[in-house]
């Protein structure tokens, strides 16, 4: 028996969760939506996540803070960053943290399920 995968999608926007959320089901995955980077660090649920999508800019915890706090914890998830206000810096802190990908908004369907699809492969 086969069990879709469980994505975190971290973002304060509604919108942006509620149609993540959307492609995922579409893509046979499932998605647990949190409107914080604090709600999911206390959610308990990251023994059921595959790989976690944020958003970069949040009120509170951003995004590239969520990697450093998943670290500190040793919590292994693959990380997508997605934001509408992309920098090299940004990118590069991103990534260095090790981050699955850097994707910018509005985000391209295919190229997040490609995404997460390689990040839990």
């Amino acid at each position: 028996m086969s069990f879709a995968p469980l994505i975190a999608i971290v973002d304060d926007d509604p919108g942006v969760r509620g149609s993540v959320d959307s492609l995922l089901r579409s893509a046979g995955m499932a998605g647990l939506a949190f409107a914080s980077a604090e709600e999911l660090l206390a959610s308990g649920a990251q023994g059921r996540l595959a790989c976690i999508v944020t958003d970069l800019h949040m009120p509170g915890m951003t995004g590239l803070e969520l990697q450093a706090e998943m670290a500190l914890r040793g919590w292994r998830h693959p990380v997508i960053v997605m934001t509408a206000y992309p920098t090299d810096a940004a990118r590069d802190q991103a990534m260095g943290r090790g981050a699955a990908a850097f994707l910018t908004k509005p985000i391209d369907p295919d190229g997040l399920l490609e995404a997460i699809e390689r990040a839990v492969a």
